[in-house]
């Protein structure tokens, strides 16, 4: 079984999370701790989606519960909305548009590279 053209996009936006986490570590945002979970958070379920999805379907689902995850965790926790809201503060802004965008289209891609994979299997 080959990896998914979804299943490479997923771990790509995964990488594009972890992107816009350095980014924010880098513009140094206030309160934003040195090094965040959402770095391992996103980045080994990319990891894996990419080198192991072919061989184990279930690995799959971790590229949709890893961004799920952050980006819950990123509407309560909330003040991801201020650097949205301020474009002009570039560095932070980047990030979290990187982030939260990279987050969304993981997931996304997530469900469809989970929805090839087993409809491939119901198919045959």
């Amino acid at each position: 079984m080959n990896r998914s053209t979804a299943a490479v996009a997923n771990a790509f936006f995964l990488f594009v999370g972890v992107a816009g986490l350095i980014i924010q570590i880098a513009s140094d945002v206030p309160g934003f701790p040195d090094i965040p979970p959402g770095l391992f958070v996103l980045g080994i379920p990319g990891i894996l989606v990419l080198t192991l999805a072919a061989r184990f379907r279930w690995i799959l689902f971790a590229g949709i519960v890893a961004p799920v995850f952050i980006l819950v965790g990123a509407l309560l926790e909330g003040s991801f909305w201020g650097r949205l809201a301020d474009a002009g503060d570039f560095g932070p802004f980047v990030g979290t548009v990187l982030l939260i965008g990279g987050v969304i289209a993981a997931a996304i891609c997530g469900g469809l590279a989970v929805s090839q994979a087993y409809r491939r299997v119901a198919v045959h």
